[in-house]
């Protein structure tokens, strides 16, 4: 996909464009509730454990890790087999099984055997799926959209995303406190099936996968972290990813044990906090095209991991079940939502507009696999840090974490390119000094 092709302008305004695409409003259907879904689960899982099992913060933060372990366990292969695969057909299967692992959790429960280690095996079959969804959705949007549309189909994933962030959690608090978490999980479990019957509606053409002779998986994995390795801007986006998502499962899986036993707050207190916060990831979304138009990508990617680095640092200040506290809370974790998609949008339509299509999927599984790796770790460790040092210690070292991917921006490169097509001039002109590539290249 050469850069050169591509238009860095949106070329149709970003509310029209659905109407326009019918095989993308299609897969944005699909990702949407199948996100929606997965963060339903995402909440649901450690209230579950928490309301029903009286589970410890360690193993909130086991099963937190469990649901994020496939990222680091099959991240590896996942892209090079995707490669090999159609992947509309990936997307409709690791729906149906997601919906089929959500409903063996009502099942356990009528028959009196829900344990703690159910939730452990389910939320790892949930994770492994959505290791797959994942990337493989994102090798099907270059099948149903055009390069000079990427940045347009990302900001309108990255919407349904932000719309699942906000009201993803809610609706697992609501349905948490009207019905059982088992039976609410079951509820989730139909967002899968629609999703999958979404996809299973594209028509677009699909190109067949590339099967290639005389390589070996371990072969096309390196392939695809090579590549990633040899390039720039994949190579500081990884950094600085894998650090942010190391700080953010943290303070997921922390935040809420905080908020129900530190805080002692209210099941309809926490619900209307994290609904509000979750907002956040509205602002950032609405914020991208005004930020890139004045600054350009690579700053409003800085920009990004310096409003998430301040979204921290309230949080690590902030104590206390006060109103002014918890109002401090709430604006914290909007700041953190609000940095995701101002730079997702742009880090994710730059990797897909800068990688050959032959690479995507490799590409996308290997920074998938460092970039999303981290996320059981810091689970993990908050965990552990909840039971040694309490959720209010825990939430300050998360806190002033989130200052690390903010130093990371500062003295990446990102700061020095405006448009796409600078993202490969700067990359050439690196590798150039190094001896990379020869002078004619």
């Amino acid at each position: 996909m050469p850069v050169e092709s591509v238009k860095n302008e949106i070329r149709i305004p970003w509310y029209y464009f659905i109407a326009q695409q019918k095989g993308f409003r299609w897969l944005w259907a699909a990702q949407s509730i199948s996100v929606m879904g997965s963060q339903v689960s995402l909440i649901a899982f450690p209230l579950a454990a928490l309301t029903v099992l009286d589970a410890s913060a360690s193993e909130v933060g086991i099963l937190s890790a469990l649901e994020r372990a496939p990222f680091l366990v099959f991240g590896i292969f996942a892209g090079v087999l995707i490669d090999r695969w159609r992947a509309r057909r990936v997307l409709v299967i690791t729906d149906w099984v997601r919906a089929v692992a959500l409903l063996l959790i009502p099942m356990a429960m009528l028959l009196d055997v829900l344990t703690i280690e159910w939730l452990f095996a389910v939320a790892f079959v949930i994770g492994a799926c959505t290791v797959f969804f994942d990337i493989a959705y994102q090798s099907a949007l270059t099948s149903v959209v055009v390069a000079d549309d990427l940045l347009t189909a990302n900001r309108w994933l990255e919407t349904s995303k932000s719309i699942a962030n906000v009201s993803g959690p809610g609706l697992a608090a609501v349905l948490l406190k009207v019905m059982s978490a088992p039976v609410a999980l079951a509820v989730d479990a139909l967002s899968f099936v629609l999703s999958a019957l979404f996809v299973h509606s594209i028509r677009n053409p699909e190109p067949r996968p590339s099967r290639p002779e005389g390589t070996s998986i371990w072969k096309d994995f390196w392939t695809g972290l090579g590549f990633i390795a040899t390039n720039t801007f994949l190579r500081w986006n990884a950094i600085i990813a894998a650090s942010w998502n190391l700080l953010y499962s943290g303070f997921v899986t922390i935040f809420f044990v905080y908020l129900a036993r530190d805080l002692a707050l209210d099941d309809t207190v926490i619900a209307i906090l994290v609904f509000v916060g979750s907002a956040g990831s509205f602002l950032g979304v609405a914020a991208v095209p005004l930020v890139n138009r004045w600054t350009g990508l690579g700053w409003c990617m800085v920009i990004a991991m310096c409003t998430g680095g301040l979204g921290g640092l309230i949080l690590a200040v902030a104590g206390g079940s006060s109103p002014l506290a918890i109002l401090a809370i709430t604006c914290g974790f909007a700041l953190i939502n609000a940095a995701e998609p101002l730079f997702n949008i742009n880090a994710i339509s730059i990797r897909q507009m800068i990688t050959p299509s032959r690479l995507m999927a490799r590409t996308t599984g290997s920074i998938r696999f460092v970039v999303w790796g981290t996320l059981p770790i810091g689970a993990l460790i908050a965990g552990f840090l909840g039971d040694a040092l309490g959720g209010r210690t825990t939430m300050v070292i998360v806190g002033l974490g989130f200052l690390f991917p903010v130093l990371m921006s500062l003295i990446s490169p990102f700061r020095q390119f405006r448009t796409i097509a600078e993202v490969d001039v700067v990359d050439s002109e690196k590798k150039r000094r190094e001896g990379v590539l020869d002078a004619g290249t």
